[in-house]
């Protein structure tokens, strides 16, 4: 029995609110209001959210979260990842509440405040929150290509993930062998 709604689609948020931003590149894939209403619109369809229009505010609280998370990846520690989180939580007021949308009654944690940063906020805390306790911080990793830095939650049944997409695995095998071929 899942006592818990924040399995895949909200720790797949949280890892994609993070990928937003690639510190290699630069690349800010939220540079505007109506990015973060895009984005927040992506995960409305599961999880109810309010149909906010996002302002200029909104988008530098959704930046600053995204920030954030970004830290619960390069945490030293299972601890300091949990302080993040906790403190996330603390910050966004998640509060528990039961919905009975969908297949049937679970868990929400929704934020005190109208604001999609905080309302994203709850959402994917409580997501990393749930990846944590089911599989431990050593699941969260970023990946290993010398190209991106792109984070990721590892599901493999080994934990051997090591890149955030076949596409970045592909890419490494590819040099390997490569470089491999030269010698």
């Amino acid at each position: 029995m899942d006592y818990s709604h924040y399995n895949d689609q909200p720790v797949q948020m949280a890892v994609d609110l993070v990928n937003t931003f690639s510190t290699v590149t630069g690349e800010d894939k939220l540079i505007s209001p109506e990015n973060v209403s895009l984005f927040v619109s992506g995960a409305e369809a599961n999880w109810c959210g309010p149909g906010w229009a996002p302002e200029e505010e909104d988008l530098h609280e959704v930046r600053a979260l995204r920030t954030r998370l970004r830290s619960v990846f390069e945490a030293e520690t299972a601890a300091d990842a949990a302080d993040i989180i906790n403190s996330i939580l603390s910050d966004v007021g998640a509060t528990p509440r039961l919905s009975l949308h969908g297949e049937g009654p679970h868990l929400h944690f929704e934020a005190k405040g109208e604001s999609p940063a905080r309302w994203l906020g709850a959402i994917t805390a409580m997501g990393l929150s749930a990846a944590m306790i089911e599989g431990g911080f050593e699941r969260f990793g970023r990946c290993n290509s010398s190209t991106c830095d792109d984070v990721y939650v590892d599901t493999s049944r080994n934990k051997s993930r090591r890149n955030c997409s076949e596409t970045c695995t592909t890419r490494e095998n590819v040099a390997a062998y490569r470089s491999r071929q030269k010698v």
